[in-house]
């Protein structure tokens, strides 16, 4: 198994604790290798990127990313805003 490594923003064991972290399984798209290692439909969460894995563990992990990625950029401060547009 891997060590914690968040899959957003890649915070890992040696910045944060380890119960900061948390494994997600989302639903596998291979059948099980029978060997040993890190599930393929497993991604660790650090605490801050948690919730964005609700009601996503029925994905699989790419399409799940996608869209958690694409929650976290539309909650992102726009940079640009139109009011400071002369």
């Amino acid at each position: 198994m891997m060590p914690p490594y968040c899959a957003i923003c890649n915070a890992s064991h040696r910045d944060q604790d380890y119960e900061s972290f948390t494994l997600v399984y989302f639903r596998p798209v291979a059948p099980p290798l029978g060997h040993e290692g890190h599930p393929e439909n497993a991604l660790w969460f650090c605490k801050d990127h948690i919730r964005y894995t609700e009601g996503k563990t029925e994905m699989s992990a790419i399409v799940a990313m996608v869209h958690i990625r694409a929650a976290i950029r539309r909650n992102a401060p726009n940079p640009w805003p139109l009011a400071s547009m002369p």
